[in-house]
């Protein structure tokens, strides 16, 4: 392979063709070659400070969980305590911290520990007294434990803690992170309930001004609330992405058609009508840029879908497949949503990692839904058979930043018709990472195209695919437009 200014400019079988001519060769001593993995959907800094930080997804208790708390309390010197990725669901308590623990693990310190779905958190009483009010919001809880509106109070308190210097800081080591495990785009979802308009603004800058993975932007606002002008103004190319129609499985805000299996008197939350979604719809379509919302439970995908056949009706059906929207999760998919997503073009952008996390008997579905509900969860196979263009993200922090661990789990989902082909798998991760965001002809190892790609040691190199069984690839090196973004420093350029 030859690239010359970021593009491969030939692909043949013989190394000697351009040796001579070379600026730089580089041996890759029978590794395996492949476009590099796009992620469909991140929160980077999010991610960076779970990284550079308090990460509670490696408590295996609740205990473990307060150790853990409490050591990194007094790394922080009472400063502000920001931690995630607690499952109550993996631990033998079955419950959460309450905040009467969490005072006594941290002496008092402001604390904000969000659960791995970021739907919810347990927060100290110093955070709180910061937040007037906050009692009579939907989703307090007088144990810390919050939720809902509550807990989007305490988040934002959370986040206003982290200056530009720290954001930037965590930005860099998500980045840095991504490219270590081969990726070379990352799919930022910003919003003003997630993150902010700054942390957007500055994480776009920083990508376009140093080397690294290649990070696009949404911006999930209701256009009604200013959401298109915002994402214009902020280089979005989207205004989709986290734009909330409920919440998640495991904090109990999935929004459903019927009870949840351990709380029969819950349904979930729905924060948007039908009306809401066929008015963003329209109104991103005429102005030419992506819609998508966040959408897990059952009722909540039929009303988007309700918006969306509505708004088809406004502008036409060539209008919304022209203007290519996405939804992000899609965890709960009937046969009809299927359809209708494959009639109007609308993408589905997954998380193969929920499964293998909460997808297995007994695990957090099933917890939550019961058998039947939680035998339909992530209809993979089901949706890329329906020609629905389907792409991979990790949703970091809420599942770890590592594509093969993703693509193991989609060839391996816990419902054997769902599980994809090896080739399926690795085109959700690349090639569609790149589709659904609207670039047509990147993502392939072809003459003429950007050469981002990276370079894997396998256990097996005789195979054209890697053996996942025998431990996932090792990255030796990461490119981005020819430019290398991560080198392990095991093949030499002569």
């Amino acid at each position: 392979m030859l690239i010359v200014d970021g593009s491969i400019a030939w692909i043949g079988n013989d190394p000697d063709r351009h040796r001579d001519s070379a600026d730089a060769v580089l041996d890759v001593l029978g590794a395996l070659i492949m476009p590099g993995f796009v992620d469909a959907h991140v929160h980077a800094t999010s991610t960076g400070i779970t990284l550079m930080g308090l990460d509670l997804s490696r408590a295996t208790s609740l205990v473990e969980a307060l150790a853990l708390i409490s050591a990194a309390a007094r790394a922080a010197h009472g400063g502000v305590l920001l931690g995630h990725g607690w499952d109550e669901t993996r631990w033998p308590e079955g419950r959460a911290p309450t905040r009467t623990e969490i005072d006594r693990a941290t002496w008092g310190s402001v604390v904000y520990l969000s659960r791995v779905d970021v739907h919810s958190a347990v927060v100290s009483s110093a955070l709180l007294a910061a937040l007037p009010g906050v009692e009579q919001a939907p989703g307090f809880r007088a144990d810390g434990l919050v939720s809902r509106e509550a807990h989007h109070l305490a988040r934002e308190a959370a986040l206003d803690s982290i200056g530009t210097g720290q954001r930037a800081l965590a930005q860099r080591t998500t980045r840095t992170h991504a490219a270590t495990h081969g990726i070379v785009a990352l799919q930022e979802m910003a919003g003003p309930t997630i993150s902010s308009a700054d942390d957007l603004r500055e994480l776009l800058a920083l990508s376009a001004s140093e080397p690294g993975p290649i990070v696009t932007g949404y911006w999930g606002e209701l256009a009604s609330k200013g959401g298109i002008e915002r994402a214009k103004e902020l280089g979005a190319i989207g205004a989709a992405g986290d734009l909330f129609i409920d919440g998640a499985i495991g904090s109990h805000t999935a929004c459903l058609r019927h009870h949840y299996e351990d709380q029969v008197d819950n349904n979930g939350v729905q924060y948007l009508t039908a009306d809401d979604i066929e008015d963003h719809f329209v109104r991103a379509t005429e102005a030419g840029l992506q819609a998508g919302f966040h959408v897990i439970g059952d009722k909540a995908t039929d009303l988007v879908m309700a918006g969306m056949a509505a708004a088809a009706t406004r502008v036409g059906e060539p209008a919304m497949r022209a203007a290519a929207h996405r939804l992000e999760h899609a965890e709960m998919l009937a046969d009809e949503h299927i359809v209708q997503m494959g009639q109007l073009d609308v993408s589905a952008s997954m998380q193969p990692m929920f499964d293998a996390l909460w997808g297995h008997p007994g695990g957090m579905y099933e917890q939550r839904l019961g058998q039947s509900r939680a035998a339909r969860m992530n209809r993979l196979a089901d949706i890329s058979a329906a020609g629905v263009l389907l792409a991979f993200g990790s949703d970091s922090p809420v599942t770890t930043m590592n594509p093969w661990l993703a693509v193991r789990a989609a060839t391996n989902h816990n419902q054997i018709d769902q599980r994809l082909t090896l080739a399926a798998a690795l085109d959700a991760h690349t090639i569609s990472g790149w589709r659904v965001a609207g670039f047509s002809d990147v993502g392939q190892l072809v003459v003429g195209a950007p050469a981002h790609l990276a370079i894997w040691q396998c256990s097996d190199t005789a195979s054209a695919a890697p053996d996942l069984s025998a431990g996932q690839p090792k990255c030796l090196r990461t490119l981005v437009a020819g430019t290398t973004i991560f080198d392990s420093g095991d093949l030499a350029v002569q």
